[in-house]
């Protein structure tokens, strides 16, 4: 029996997986949906096995599939390194990306280094600044992608939702709320949203506060709250095993969600900023650290 799995076919496997949907993948791929099928019963019959299975109109892995899925990811990665390593793009110009720090600044820093390495003759730059910041740096023109947060519900018709989570009033685990003193406010810069919520949910629950510390970092803030003297507001993708949500402070002043949000330049077309989002779509949709995974870019 031929063992010699097909690397075009592990993709259509992979890609079938990720969609859901043998359609989609025709599409992304730009293979009849027949080829599609054909791949796909020709890598069961190499391996006698079941491979995928439908339920509620969606394609799903099956044990066996899983574990395919697992090497199929594996040598996709590796050879599409090496084809890249010997096949050096041709893009050139200029890609100016800015990041909110709280939104997964690791993944986008490895997307922007590999990204830099497939396209050498790219001039990239990232900012990281708050989400304010940068769009006001999109809106003057300074940058050509931002990767941004608002509240649920505030995006504007640029933006494209990534995924939503929660917010948390956050403290040291030996930290107590004591009522009618005053709480220790660990927070943001000035004009950071998060620090606007906090002061306006404390006005509001009628609790005195004195901000004690301000840190437009999210590693600053960590090591603030994990030091034990105050509070702050977190996100969820944030939040590290050294702090705890406070309950009693989310029963009395709840908080909203946020959107970590993509503003893309449609206007100007620039192919450096199409290669960079289909980059970032594909590790981030990899990445198990990710709060959510229905990116669309």
């Amino acid at each position: 029996m031929n063992k010699r799995l097909s690397v075009d076919a592990l993709r259509v496997f992979r890609t079938v997986i990720q969609t859901g949907s043998m359609v989609k993948t025709a599409s992304l791929l730009s293979l009849s949906q027949s080829a599609i099928s054909w791949k796909l019963k020709r890598l069961e019959d190499q391996l006698q096995c079941q491979l995928l299975t439908r339920y509620a109109g969606k394609a799903s892995p099956t044990e066996k599939g899983r574990v395919l899925l697992q090497h199929a990811e594996k040598i996709l990665s590796e050879h599409d390194r090496a084809v890249a390593y010997f096949s050096p793009s041709a893009l050139t110009g200029k890609l100016r990306v800015g990041v909110a720090e709280q939104i997964s600044l690791k993944d986008v820093c490895g997307a922007i280094a590999l990204f830099t390495h497939h396209n050498p003759e790219v001039d990239v730059r990232l900012v990281v600044e708050q989400s304010h910041l940068l769009r006001q740096h999109f809106s003057e023109g300074g940058l050509d992608i931002i990767l941004h947060q608002d509240f649920t519900g505030m995006e504007s018709s640029e933006d494209r939702v990534l995924w939503t989570e929660k917010l948390y009033w956050c403290a040291h685990p030996e930290w107590r709320y004591v009522p009618g003193k005053h709480l220790k406010l660990i927070t943001w810069g000035t004009d950071c949203f998060y620090r606007r919520l906090a002061e306006d949910k404390l006005y509001e629950a009628d609790i005195p506060y004195l901000v004690m510390l301000e840190c437009p970092s999210v590693g600053g803030m960590l090591a603030a709250i994990s030091a034990g003297p105050g509070v702050g507001i977190m996100n969820e993708f944030s939040i590290t095993k050294t702090i705890i949500h406070i309950s009693e402070l989310e029963q009395i002043m709840p908080l909203p969600s946020v959107d970590s949000l993509l503003r893309v330049n449609e206007h100007i077309r620039n192919p450096a900023s199409e290669a960079f989002c289909l980059m970032l779509n594909t590790l981030m949709q990899k990445s198990e650290r990710m709060p959510g995974k229905n990116m669309n870019l």
